[in-house]
């Protein structure tokens, strides 16, 4: 079996801007043209960043009040740009130029703490009150939940993070450090104890699965192969992948990965 390696394809700086106006990005997503969204948790407000470090702004910076309640993700749909308000429990929907187009209200009183999107546009949102993970799709959430948490594990179990890969299948973070995997059908496929302490991203590669801490430390499930995340950039704020590159975000940069 070969073995992961991971090598800096790109060192992308903050523009000074970004000090500038306070902001300080916790979130991150591939978007467009070799774009990135990012996300304010502090002043919930959401940006473009461009490879050159070209801005595009919100346009709600600097404003007294937002107008989202509490932003958990966001991310490129077959809609437009995605984001989940776990406050005003709904999603909207933004063009490419981050400008509002629709708002919807989600039919159950769930609050989504986290999303993922597959390849297909269905978006799985988890509610920790109901201890479940929802799916919506076309433009309609289903009442039932896609996985009842409560019944696989217990109702004390606790999600660390939530992702999908390229075939669709759905993988869970507990906060106990263990991976666990389900099929496009929501039917659980395996448990795997992930050896990385503090656990805290998820991210899916190609037919792969990482996980790694805020230190950098890593692990690919299919090949057990330890990852190492170089020094400059860690702490490591938030990851996001798309395709066989990983995008780190850190203080003041983002760091993008090729996996071999």
């Amino acid at each position: 079996m070969s073995q992961v390696k991971l090598s800096i394809v790109e060192y992308r700086p903050f523009p000074e801007k970004l000090s500038i106006l306070d902001i300080e990005p916790s979130r991150i997503n591939w978007s467009i043209a070799n774009k990135f969204i990012l996300l304010d948790e502090r002043n919930r407000e959401l940006f473009e960043l461009g490879p050159f470090g070209d801005l595009n702004l919100n346009g709600g910076f600097g404003k007294t009040v937002s107008r989202y309640g509490e932003l958990v993700w966001m991310g490129i749909s077959p809609a437009g740009i995605q984001l989940v308000d776990r406050l005003e429990n709904e999603i909207v929907i933004l063009d490419y130029r981050l400008d509002p187009i629709q708002t919807i209200p989600l039919d159950e009183r769930i609050f989504p703490e986290q999303a993922t999107l597959d390849p297909w546009g269905r978006l799985f949102l988890y509610s920790r009150g109901y201890n479940s993970i929802y799916l919506y799709e076309n433009f309609h959430l289903d009442k039932m939940p896609f996985i009842d948490l409560s019944k696989i594990f217990s109702s004390g179990f606790c999600l660390q993070d939530l992702g999908v890969n390229q075939d669709g299948e759905i993988a869970l973070l507990g906060c106990d450090g263990i991976f666990h995997s389900f099929s496009y059908n929501g039917q659980k496929l395996l448990s795997f104890p992930s050896t990385i302490n503090n656990a805290q991203f998820l991210v899916s590669v190609r037919d792969d699965w990482f996980i790694f801490n805020s230190n950098g430390d890593g692990i690919s499930i299919k090949t057990e192969t330890p990852l190492s995340i170089p020094g400059s950039s860690i702490p490591v704020i938030d990851i996001a992948s798309m395709n066989r590159s990983i995008a780190i975000l850190t203080n003041d940069h983002i760091l993008i990965l090729d996996v071999k």
